[in-house]
């Protein structure tokens, strides 16, 4: 008995770890003040980002690098990377108190695609960066984690674009040791701070004024 446990314990100990998977999510990196009672009358809709990476997998966020090279690849726990930086937007957003609709519909970021049942504002955009690598090959582990992502904000009912915008973040730690939780920890850190960078000079609530200011200006008195 005693020699059976030793091989199982010998072999587990030996097994290697082929991959991590990463949670992608909101995680607060500095106090976010809630929307003002006047913006929470109009509400926004998220949609599916595209992912623009220059990568042949786009299921990849990450890598271990120790001795001559990636020994253990960063897959998104969620079905698409895409699909994980939309969702953690819209998550943010209901956060910071803003009405969020509850879907997440596609759009090809064109005016002649919005969906006049998307609420007021929509946001969509482009995953241009979303990598975090934990280089093992030193005498400390390196984290390092950085985000760039293209948002779209659009008026819904007329049906235009107002602007674009460009939302950058990195994140870096030393550690001892290079772990899952600690690549998930950069990631998230680099991505939550990017997004909260939409509310740095008013950038999404003026979106919302002059979206609501048209619309005040179309009713009737």
């Amino acid at each position: 008995m005693f020699c059976c446990l030793l091989t199982i314990a010998v072999i587990s100990s030996c097994a290697r770890v082929s991959e991590y998977i990463i949670d992608i999510r909101y995680v607060p990196q500095k106090h976010v003040p809630q929307a003002g009672s006047q913006l929470q009358k109009y509400s926004i809709t998220v949609t599916m980002f595209t992912d623009a990476r220059t990568t042949d997998n786009k299921a990849v966020i990450g890598e271990r690098v120790a001795g001559n090279g990636r020994d253990i690849v960063a897959r998104c726990a969620q079905e698409e990377p895409s699909a994980a930086v939309a969702g953690t937007l819209r998550d943010f957003l209901i956060r910071a108190g803003y009405p969020v609709t509850g879907e997440i519909p596609a759009w090809d970021l064109q005016e002649n695609s919005i969906n006049k049942s998307w609420g007021a504002l929509v946001i969509g955009g482009r995953v241009e960066e979303l990598e975090v690598t934990c280089n093992a090959d030193q005498p400390a582990t390196n984290y390092a984690a950085k985000v760039k992502l293209r948002l779209v904000f659009a008026d819904v009912q007329r049906g235009k674009i107002l602007h674009t915008t460009t939302l950058e973040s990195t994140s870096a730690l030393k550690h001892f040791r290079c772990t899952r939780e600690g690549m998930q920890e950069q990631i998230n850190s680099a991505l939550s701070l990017a997004l909260e960078k939409i509310l740095d000079n008013a950038e999404l609530d003026n979106a919302l004024r002059e979206v609501g200011s048209v619309r005040d200006e179309s009713l009737p008195e």
